[in-house]
């Protein structure tokens, strides 16, 4: 494409979105959301998830293992166009059978490595009716990163069907613009007296969560209200908080619903629980001070592995300030925006901390990975000199570490972190947001 064609074309492509983003801005979304604040969580909400199954016997051949998508120059690129991966040509089918009539909302949801830093205006068009910009997570700034988009569909995109999900993107700045779905799913938001939870005897169902601050400690006791006769329904329970912590999920918010799916299943929540009574304790030491905290919980039956209630938000909990003491997140404020090793190019961050060691209660290594693999390095991951295991393997999977570190391998100033890996395939990836040190801390009262 002439030069200043695609450029018009990528502005043009940017301010749609920016259109878009505007007008979902100012609108009022009465509709169920499943990453919706707490306060727009007033009530439990059932929800099914269809996922994209790949292979021929879903409508979804492949080259690879790994759903990938590629921008437009792949195809006839020099180094890149003869591979296996530029002949995959960005289209999911996913079945979604649906009374459309008894569906209150509609989301795309995916698990997704961001691709190649410099990768942009990631999108898809849903059965060829409306498309949608995948949130800008660093990508496009030159980060390494994965992502979870939530997207709200329009019902009238669906069909009662094969639903196809078209994806694209643009080459942006990267080398080559590319990235991987490891999993998505169109999920929906049931009426009330829905027909399918009437013939499995949910019709009725309610629970709710219960948080009770526990007596001279620092957390709270979760446990799931429901009635004894509905709990016998109920193959797992997860729980998750909405606070402000470390972003393990990648959106760019430390206050939020945290956790993500790996696998579609939840991770980096407060808990999972199989089997009643469904309870468990939520240990809060290592969480800033802090109001407006909140818990819910997603509860998954026996009858149906893909449907979910997803209860309202227990709201309005407090994390209490710590007398003489406190809990920070502390963040580098040189991180690299292609953090990313592979044949020997060592990459560095820094943390510069105003403690002493001998106020330091307790430190926590937080920081998320993609597993290309370290080649021959056996410490490739290393602060201060001391080696911590935050991506072990070359499954080229998403880590998510958070590891004790003990106070005396922590210093007033400079405390230097590297990432080597000598492997000349891809590496080791740090993921946006990097590294954190969660730490608790006496305050100094000199």
């Amino acid at each position: 494409m002439n030069p200043v064609v695609a450029q018009f074309v990528s502005g043009r492509l940017w301010l749609g979105r920016l259109a878009c983003s505007l007008a979902c801005a100012f609108t009022v979304h009465a509709d169920p959301a499943w990453h919706a604040p707490p306060a727009e969580q007033n009530q439990g909400q059932f929800w099914r998830y269809h996922w994209y199954e790949p292979g021929l016997t879903n409508g979804n051949p492949s080259y690879q293992s790994r759903f990938r998508v590629n921008a437009p120059e792949t195809s006839l690129h020099p180094t890149f166009g003869r591979r296996v991966e530029a002949r995959e040509n960005g289209v999911m089918l996913i079945c979604a059978e649906e009374d459309l009539f008894r569906l209150t909302a509609a989301e795309f949801y995916c698990e997704a490595w961001g691709g190649h830093p410099g990768t942009a205006n990631k999108r898809i068009t849903v059965n060829g009716r409306s498309t949608y910009f995948l949130p800008r997570v660093g990508t496009e700034e030159g980060h390494c990163t994965y992502f979870y988009p939530a997207v709200r569909l329009k019902v009238t995109d669906l069909v009662n069907g094969y639903n196809a999900v078209q994806f694209a993107l643009d080459q942006g700045t990267s080398f080559w613009g590319h990235m991987i779905v490891d999993n998505a799913a169109i999920r929906v938001a049931l009426t009330n007296g829905h027909n399918d939870l009437v013939k499995l005897g949910l019709a009725g169902f309610t629970a709710s969560v219960r948080a009770e601050p526990l007596p001279g400690q620092e957390g709270f006791a979760l446990t799931l209200d429901v009635p004894t006769e509905a709990a016998t329904q109920i193959a797992s329970v997860d729980f998750q908080g909405w606070y402000e912590g470390y972003d393990e999920n990648g959106n760019r918010e430390r206050r939020d619903w945290h956790g993500f799916t790996k696998n579609r299943r939840l991770v980096a929540g407060l808990g999972h629980v199989g089997s009643p009574p469904f309870a468990l304790t939520w240990d809060t030491r290592m969480l800033p001070a802090q109001t407006d905290v909140a818990v819910r919980a997603v509860i998954r039956f026996n009858t149906d592995k893909n449907l979910v209630y997803l209860t309202a938000a227990t709201r309005d909990l407090t994390i209490a300030p710590r007398r003489g003491v406190e809990v920070g997140l502390f963040t580098p404020q040189d991180l690299p925006d292609h953090f990313w090793s592979r044949a020997n190019q060592k990459k560095t961050c820094h943390f510069d901390l105003d403690l002493e060691p001998a106020q330091i209660e307790a430190a926590e290594l937080h920081v998320v990975t993609w597993t290309g693999g370290a080649g021959t390095i056996k410490e490739y991951f290393t602060l201060n000199g001391v080696h911590y295991p935050v991506a072990e393997g070359d499954g080229h999977e998403l880590i998510y570490s958070r590891l004790p570190v003990q106070p005396k391998h922590l210093k007033r100033g400079r405390n230097r972190v590297e990432l080597l890996s000598d492997t000349e395939h891809h590496g080791i990836e740090v993921i946006l947001p990097g590294p954190a040190l969660m730490i608790r801390y006496r305050k100094d009262t000199r």
